[in-house]
């Protein structure tokens, strides 16, 4: 892959010298093979080092979330240039899969860690919780108060897996995208007990009130952000962004901020907290009720594909183990849609 790497970037640099160095996999980001690594370029006797990282599809059949480099690429650089939100530098799009295999992406590898563990529970950069956390609410309330059309100025955003989402309106992007679960239900109505079914119908028959439909990350979660010294300096993997309700993103943040065991939520003290100083900023007005919808919803969201996903191993069109991990999330969220839909809770061991 290394090599492939050297390969591929001396034919978008044409005349450089390219070397490769400190080439590595990195963990997570499960729906794409992600690598690190160094590009020294040498031309006209001028030498430049980048930091790096190639993003590259996995196989389709064993594909968790299926997503495009070259609308990633696109969306990325318009968020660099209509918003202040820091994203990395896109450098370019292998839509040719003789490249690497499949297709891919290298974009800019930005300083910043990535563990936001050490943010909370007495870890080394507990003092930069509040600051980073206030930071990540702006930024994705920024996202949201950013004219769609400067983000998504061709529609391909709409619908980007083509599973017939209609964004035209509020209610039939509700309609439609419960409809897209439902379907999907099929994947995985293998559950022992149908609380998923059951939440599907229970989103359809409590519909929030309706807020403006926008660009949302679509996988604004604890582990998709970077940060040093108090401020966030990147919010990466773009891969699922796409036009929905903006409560999405945040449903999503706080159920990932509970299974992560993070306090992204409720680090923020500005306004009365998160939500407060994101409607502040956006004039929302997201009650908790509407957060705690959307925590079942934005499962759906990920959950239907990984459904899908496991499916196809278990009938073996893939091997892949990961997605059996990946599905784990889903999973312990019922526990929690059952309390939210006011099932009977057990109240002591049994």
């Amino acid at each position: 892959m290394q090599d492939n790497v050297r390969n591929f970037l001396s034919s978008q640099w044409p005349g450089a010298e390219i070397s490769v160095s400190d080439f590595a996999v990195i963990a997570g980001g499960y729906s794409r093979e992600t690598y690190r690594f160094d590009a020294k370029v040498v031309r006209a006797g001028q030498s430049e080092l980048h930091p790096m990282i190639l993003r590259k599809d996995p196989p389709p059949a064993a594909a968790i979330l299926g997503s495009d480099r070259q609308l990633e690429h696109d969306l990325i650089t318009a968020v660099k240039q209509h918003t202040t939100i820091p994203v990395p530098g896109c450098y370019f799009v292998a839509n040719d899969p003789s490249h690497f295999g499949e297709k891919a992406m290298v974009i800019e590898r930005v300083r910043g860690s990535g563990a936001p563990s050490a943010l909370f529970h007495g870890g080394p950069a507990e003092d930069q919780a509040e600051s980073v956390a206030t930071e990540l609410c702006e930024y994705i309330a920024q996202l949201h108060m950013t004219d769609p059309k400067l983000l998504n100025p061709d529609g391909r955003l709409d619908d980007p897996r083509n599973e017939g989402i209609d964004p035209s309106t509020w209610d039939r992007y509700i309609d439609t995208t419960c409809e897209y679960y439902l379907r999907g239900y099929e994947d995985i109505r293998f559950d022992p007990f149908p609380y998923w079914l059951d939440a599907l119908l229970w989103l359809r028959r409590n519909k929030p009130k309706p807020v403006p439909i926008r660009l949302c990350h679509g996988d604004f979660n604890p582990s998709n952000f970077l940060y040093e010294d108090g401020h966030v300096t990147c919010l990466i993997d773009w891969e699922n962004a796409r036009m929905g309700d903006p409560r999405e993103d945040l449903g999503w943040m706080a159920q990932m901020d509970l299974l992560s065991n993070t306090n992204i939520m409720g680090s923020v003290k500005a306004d009365g907290g998160f939500l407060g100083h994101y409607n502040k900023i956006t004039g929302f007005d997201v009650t908790p009720e509407e957060l705690e919808y959307f925590r079942i919803f934005t499962a759906g969201n990920v959950g239907t594909p990984v459904g899908a996903a496991v499916k196809r191993r278990m009938v073996k069109e893939h091997m892949q183990t990961m997605h059996m991990y990946i599905f784990q999330p889903f999973l312990v969220s019922f526990y929690a849609m059952a309390g939210m839909m006011k099932y009977p809770m057990p109240t002591g061991a049994a």
